[in-house]
């Protein structure tokens, strides 16, 4: 339990239990909620910041944190397959593409749309693809409409 007193602007803590596996977690929770670069646990400033905030937590790589990202994918793919198998309503499957950040880079999301037992809307993403097939196609589509049958 955490106990802090203050002493002259000064936190002094009281009992403490740290566990870094917890703190690993929710690292991987700001970088999921907030869309953080993955990268970010390279930068120096970000390693004196957690330091700073609790000297005993050692901030992991960027492929241990992509990992530990990986397994909370799987453990939430697996919560929605079981309430897929556990749902008595139909399911309707959406798309939408979109362009990230004035790039050229496409996006593409599959979502499932149910309503459950207490009849709740519930929307799940079931699919999150960058879509390069999207401009080859539309390459394909351009090329296919370009032609006559007078140049055939």
């Amino acid at each position: 339990m955490l106990n802090p007193k203050d002493t002259e602007g000064k936190v002094v803590l009281g009992t403490y239990d740290f566990n870094p596996k917890i703190s690993r977690k929710k690292l991987a929770h700001i970088i999921i909620l907030h869309e953080y670069p993955i990268s970010m646990v390279d930068h120096e400033g970000f390693r004196e910041y957690s330091n700073s905030l609790q000297p005993l937590f050692k901030v992991v790589t960027r492929n241990t944190i992509q990992s530990d990202i990986f397994k909370i994918f799987e453990d939430e793919k697996k919560k929605t397959m079981k309430s897929f198998e556990c749902n008595k309503s139909r399911i309707v499957i959406t798309s939408d593409m979109w362009i990230a950040n004035n790039r050229e880079r496409r996006y593409m999301t599959l979502t499932a749309h149910y309503i459950d037992d207490s009849w709740t809307l519930k929307s799940q993403i079931i699919r999150y693809i960058y879509a390069f097939v999207y401009s080859f196609l539309r390459t394909i589509i351009s090329l296919y409409n370009s032609c006559s049958p007078c140049n055939l």
